[in-house]
């Protein structure tokens, strides 16, 4: 499973990639291949069975604060 996994997040990049690349897209090809870099990291952690995190406590107290 993890190997398809990362199979998936490769083919997305190998369709994406060429076109910005193409036309010189360097930044919007570098925040997209960061990105990709997180959702893959993120999808192996799930895939694997480690426990992440419950952020939506941490974002809701942030916008507490602001409002």
């Amino acid at each position: 499973m993890i190997v398809l996994m990362i199979l998936i997040f490769l083919l997305l990049f190998l369709w994406e990639a060429p076109g910005l690349m193409a036309q010189e897209y360097w930044r919007e090809l570098a925040v997209f291949t960061i990105l990709l870099i997180v959702g893959l990291v993120l999808s192996l952690l799930l895939l694997t069975g480690v426990k992440l995190p419950y952020i939506e406590s941490f974002w809701l107290n942030l916008f507490e604060k602001i409002v």
